[in-house]
């Protein structure tokens, strides 16, 4: 996650250039921005569900069954669908 977050910080200074090469920059911001929330996500979820397997917390939690939307650019924030305050995750 810091490295996805450092690179993010540096993203800016890459998106130049004209036509064709913006077109890349901005494609490979934007799979930039895309791992950053999916990685803060699966840090946000305190459990095992899916194909998201955690070995620090094997099991399901019935309490979680719910959607955790992601978003933010500076700053990536994580909340579950239905009320309830964001999480910010802590680079490990």
């Amino acid at each position: 996650m810091i490295a996805l977050d450092e690179a993010w910080s540096g993203a800016a200074d890459l998106l130049g250039g004209s036509e064709r090469e913006l077109l890349q920059a901005r494609s490979a911001a934007a799979m930039l921005a895309a791992a950053r929330w999916a990685t803060h996500s699966a840090l946000a979820r305190t459990e095992t569900r899916g194909m998201h397997v955690r070995t620090d917390l094997p099991d399901t939690d019935p309490a979680q069954t719910r959607r955790l939307l992601s978003g933010g650019l500076g700053e990536v924030w994580v909340r579950p669908e239905h009320g309830a305050a964001e999480t910010r995750t802590v680079a490990s």
